[in-house]
């Protein structure tokens, strides 16, 4: 039987079994990985003891490690066992992550192609969470084709790499004037404004009417986003930790997102010029 230095042994840490979970391993099979990584190489009983776990779940792991070639016998009798180095073993387990996602995009995107389309073009959609925001923005910009335009916070402009050296004509307002935006995303036909820039006197007979819940200062989180003048999307600005939102392809809800957008668009000076156009030679 090895014997191990009579030492305190480091523990195995939560985030480290929760990786190697996401790389397709069973929370037993990365304690167990783990644990031998520690050891060097080890007996079950070590391992059981060492993890309190139960001898058989010990066992089972330590036959789905050896299959999947993280875990090898360097002793019969007794039957001593010894992890695959980890920088071989993380290239294997993320090898067949590519693998599996390879596959299963390419199985996924046959579907997408032949389901069955439903007529509902007046839905309007509530998307949860900023996670799911940031989803919806992706698959927008993803899906465009012709046009985008778009009232952004700081937060979400990295979304605008789904656009980078694309044939598509960008009007983006940000909140702030940021000249590295049009090189740092590869936009080629972007003009861009800044919101604190705008000018609203002549609508003042109609904004003296308006009265918003919310601090002004919370205007910078509003996200609006017109997609080929067919898709639309609007977040709120409120002062919430968990956030929401509607996508729609419902025409006259892009009707009236167009008539809001182009309303601010005219009174703001630009930020980078209308210069670039599809189409344009200056």
């Amino acid at each position: 039987m090895v014997v191990l230095p009579k030492t305190t042994m480091k523990p195995i840490s939560s985030n480290l079994v929760d990786s190697l979970k996401t790389l397709g391993l069973t929370e037993y099979e990365a304690k167990v990985y783990s644990a031998l990584v520690l050891f060097d190489r080890a007996e079950v009983k070590q391992i059981y003891e060492y993890l309190d776990a139960p001898k058989p779940s010990v066992y089972q792991s330590l036959k789905t490690l050896m299959d999947k070639g993280l875990v090898q016998v360097v002793n019969a009798k007794p039957a001593v066992y010894r992890a695959t180095p980890p920088k071989i073993a993380i290239k294997h387990l993320t090898e067949i992550h590519r693998s599996a996602e390879e596959a299963a995009l390419q199985e996924l995107e046959e579907l997408e192609q032949s389901r069955i389309e439903q007529d509902l073009p007046d839905m309007l959609w509530t998307v949860y969470g900023e996670v799911n925001i940031g989803h919806s923005i992706e698959e927008m910009l993803t899906d465009a084709r012709r046009s985008v335009k778009l009232i952004l916070p700081d937060a979400y402009l990295h979304h605008l790499e789904h656009l980078r050296d694309r044939e598509i004509t960008v009007d983006l307002i940000t909140f702030g004037a940021d000249l590295s935006i049009p090189g740092k995303y590869g936009l080629k036909y972007l003009t861009m404004k800044d919101a604190f820039g705008v000018d609203l006197h002549d609508l003042e007979p109609i904004l003296k009417n308006i009265r918003l819940p919310m601090p002004s200062s919370n205007l910078t989180r509003l996200v609006l986003m017109a997609v080929d003048d067919d898709r639309f999307m609007y977040v709120p600005p409120l002062p919430s930790q968990n956030r929401s939102g509607i996508t729609t392809s419902n025409p006259m809800i892009n009707a009236l997102a167009q008539m809001v957008f182009q309303t601010l668009w005219e009174r703001m000076p630009f930020t980078y010029p209308e210069s670039n156009k599809p189409g344009h030679h200056p």
